[in-house]
C-alpha cells in the first residue's frame, strides 16, 4: 500500500506570535470564542479581541518587570486560559499550568518548585494560592475580578485596561519582545507530587512543531466549529485543540461541565470535535442506549447496509437516514479526533457507520504531545496513524542491556526523535538521561510496533505489561477493548494478580453497569460476567484468558483527562 501523501499546506509558524497576528487579519470579526458567563449565558470574543486582549496582557506582563521568570495558570477552561498562557510564552517568559483540581498542599509544592512568581487563576482558587507559603510570588492576576485586599491581588480586567493604556502610550516591550524559541517556554508537571512527577520542559519551538504537523494532518477548513471538552492544562488540548484551531480560524465552544457535553452538543452545534478514548465510547453508549430505548436497532442496522451500498457508487446519505440519531450530537458533527490512548476500532467503525470520522492519533507530553496521527486519507482503524512528518520513529528493545532496532511487526518501546521532543526533565539530569536512548531518541515508555505501511500502532505501556510465571508478557489494554465492548460493563482494567499459588493470574477488575442489575445480588452479577468473560476468552490465546473477576462498587479513580489511575489500583 502507498503511505499517504501529507500536504504541506501550513508552513512552520516563527512564533504563536505570528499565528495569532495572522488569525487576527485573515478572520478579524469571526467569533473565535464562544463561552458560557454564569450557568447558562453565552458569550462570544471574536479573533481580534483574542489578538489585543494578547497584547494587552503581554505588555502588562512586561511592565510588572516579570520578563524572563515563571508564571503559573490555574484555572477552569475559558479563554483567558489561553490568553494567559500565550501572552506569558510571548513575553519570554516560562508558563507553568497546572492542574485545578490538585489539592492546594500540591499546588503549593509545585509553585515553590518551579520558583513561581506570578499566577493568573480563576477566583475560586485565589484564596489557595494567597493562603500558601510562597516566597517568590509578586503578583497574583485574577480572572474572575473578585476583591482581595493583599498587595499581591490584581484583578485580569486592571491588566487589560494597564495593558491598552501602556500600548497606546507607545509601551512596546512585549510588541518588540524578542528571545530564543528554542529554550524553555512551557514547564509542564506529569501528575503526582512534586517527588514523583517530572517536570516536562518545551520550548515555543517543540510546541510550534506538535502545531504545524495537527495543522497539515488534520486539515480542517475555518468553517468548523470546536467543541472544547478537555482540560486546558493537558498538553493535548492545548496543542491539538486550542492553538491548531486558532491557528484554522475555526469557532471554540467552551464546554462548561463534563455533565453537560451532551446538553452543549446540541447548543453549539459542533462540527469537529479534540477527545480522549473515553468520550467516544461514553457518547456511543449513550446513543446506542437510546436506539435501544426506542426499539430501533433493527431498522438502524437496515440504514447502515443501505448507506454502506450506496457509498460504494459515490453516494454519500448517512447525514439524511441517521439524522435522527446525529441531532443528538447537535446535527452537524463530522469528525472526532481521539488521543491519549488507543480507540476501540469496533467504534471508529461505529462511528463512521453513521458518517461521523474518528481519526486516531498518539502523543505523549514530553512530545508537545503529537507523535502520530491517522491523516483523513487511507485510515488504518487500528492503528495510531502515520508519525509526524520531520520525525522519527523507531521500535527497540533493550532485554538484553543493549539497544536492539526491532524490524517492522515487532513489538517493542517506541521511541521518538524530532523537533516536537521536549528540552528534558526540570532540574532532573538522572531522569532526562535514563529517557533517551543513546542515538537521542526519546523512549515514550510506550510498546508498539510499525507495519510495512509506516503506520504505528500501540500495545501498551511498558509499566503496566503482565509478566507471567512462564515468562509471556500481556498487554493489559488488549484485553480490555474485548471487555469495553460489553455492554454491561461500565468501565474495568486487567492487571495481574497474585493467587494463593503465587502464580501471576490475569484479574479483570469491574465496574459493572448497574443500572442493568437492578434485581441481582453480587453472587449474581459476578455469575453473569463470567459468562460474557468466558465469550471473551474464547476469542483470546491461553495465555491471555482472564481467569478472575473482581467487582467494583464505585467507579475508578481517574485523571482530570479521564484516564484510571492505575498505579492506585492494589
Amino acid at each position: 500500500m502507498k503511505i499517504p501523501e501529507i500536504k504541506n499546506k501550513y508552513k512552520m509558524p516563527e512564533s504563536i506570535r505570528s499565528v495569532l497576528r495572522e488569525s487576527a487579519e485573515k478572520y478579524s470579526e469571526k467569533t473565535a470564542y464562544k463561552y458560557f458567563v454564569g450557568a447558562n449565558d453565552v458569550a462570544e470574543m471574536s479573533y481580534k479581541q483574542l489578538y489585543d486582549s494578547y497584547n494587552y496582557v503581554g505588555t502588562t506582563i512586561c511592565s510588572l518587570g516579570l520578563q524572563k521568570s515563571k508564571i503559573a495558570v490555574i484555572s477552569d477552561n475559558r479563554p483567558e486560559w489561553m490568553i494567559a498562557y500565550m501572552s506569558i510564552i510571548g513575553s519570554g517568559s516560562i508558563v507553568v499550568p497546572l492542574d485545578k483540581d490538585l489539592m492546594t498542599s500540591q499546588i503549593e509544592n509545585f509553585l515553590n518548585h518551579a520558583e513561581i512568581e506570578a499566577v493568573f487563576c480563576s477566583g475560586k482558587y485565589v484564596e489557595n494560592v494567597l493562603d500558601v507559603s510562597l516566597p517568590n510570588l509578586k503578583y497574583l492576576i485574577d480572572f474572575d475580578n473578585t476583591d482581595n485586599s493583599d498587595e499581591r491581588y490584581i484583578t485580569f480586567e486592571k491588566v487589560l485596561v494597564d495593558g491598552e493604556r501602556l500600548l497606546n502610550e507607545k509601551y512596546n516591550d512585549f510588541i518588540n519582545a524578542r528571545y530564543d524559541t528554542s529554550k524553555m517556554s512551557a514547564l509542564i508537571f506529569t501528575s503526582g507530587t512534586t517527588g514523583t512527577s517530572k517536570g516536562v520542559m518545551l520550548s515555543e519551538d517543540n510546541i510550534l512543531t506538535a502545531l504545524n504537523a495537527a495543522s497539515n494532518m488534520i486539515d480542517l477548513d475555518s468553517d468548523n466549529v470546536l467543541l472544547s471538552v478537555l482540560p486546558m492544562h493537558h498538553t493535548y488540548e492545548t496543542t491539538a485543540g486550542q492553538l491548531t484551531a486558532l491557528r484554522l480560524g475555526i469557532t471554540i465552544c467552551i464546554n462548561n461541565s463534563l455533565k453537560y457535553v451532551m446538553r452543549n452538543m446540541k447548543l453549539f452545534r459542533p462540527t469537529t470535535m479534540v477527545v480522549v478514548p473515553l468520550y467516544v465510547t461514553t457518547i456511543k453508549k449513550k446513543i446506542s442506549d437510546e436506539i435501544k430505548k426506542r426499539k430501533k436497532e433493527k431498522m438502524i442496522g437496515v440504514g447502515v447496509k443501505a448507506t454502506k451500498a450506496l457509498r460504494k457508487i459515490g453516494v454519500d446519505t448517512r447525514s439524511i437516514v441517521f439524522s435522527e440519531v446525529l441531532s443528538a450530537l447537535g446535527g452537524r458533527l463530522k469528525t472526532i479526533i481521539c488521543g491519549g490512548a488507543a480507540t476501540d476500532p469496533e467504534a471508529i467503525v461505529w462511528f463512521e457507520n453513521l458518517g461521523i470520522n474518528v481519526f486516531q492519533g498518539y502523543g505523549i507530553t514530553e512530545c508537545s504531545p503529537l507523535v502520530a496521527v491517522n491523516p483523513m486519507v487511507n485510515v488504518h482503524y487500528d492503528s495510531v496513524g502515520l508519525p509526524i512528518p520531520g520525525s522519527r520513529v523507531k521500535i527497540i528493545s533493550d532485554e538484553d542491556g543493549t539497544e536492539k532496532d526491532l524490524p517492522n511487526g515487532e513489538i517493542g518501546e517506541i521511541c521518538v526523535k524530532g523537533g516536537h521532543v521536549m528540552l528534558g526533565y526540570y532540574n532532573n539530569v538522572e531522569a532526562t538521561k535514563a529517557a533517551f536512548t543513546q542515538e537521542g531518541f526519546f523512549r515514550t515508555g510506550d510498546y508498539g510496533y510499525l507495519d510495512d505501511d509506516g503506520y504505528l500502532y500501540i500495545t501498551g505501556r511498558k509499566k503496566n505489561i503482565i509478566i507471567l510465571d512462564n515468562g509471556k508478557n500481556v498487554y493489559p489494554e488488549e484485553i480490555e477493548e474485548y471487555l469495553e465492548r460489553i455492554e454491561l460493563i461500565k468501565e474495568c482494567v486487567v492487571i495481574g494478580r497474585e493467587n494463593n499459588n503465587g502464580e501471576v493470574v490475569i484479574t479483570a477488575l469491574i465496574y459493572p453497569d448497574y443500572d442493568q442489575f437492578k434485581d441481582m445480588d453480587d453472587e449474581q452479577i459476578i455469575e453473569k460476567m463470567r459468562s460474557e468473560v468466558a465469550n471473551v476468552n474464547k476469542l483470546l490465546p491461553t495465555f491471555k484468558q482472564i481467569r478472575n473477576i473482581e467487582l467494583k462498587k464505585t467507579e475508578f479513580e481517574k485523571t482530570t483527562t479521564k484516564k484510571i489511575m492505575r498505579y492506585k489500583l492494589s
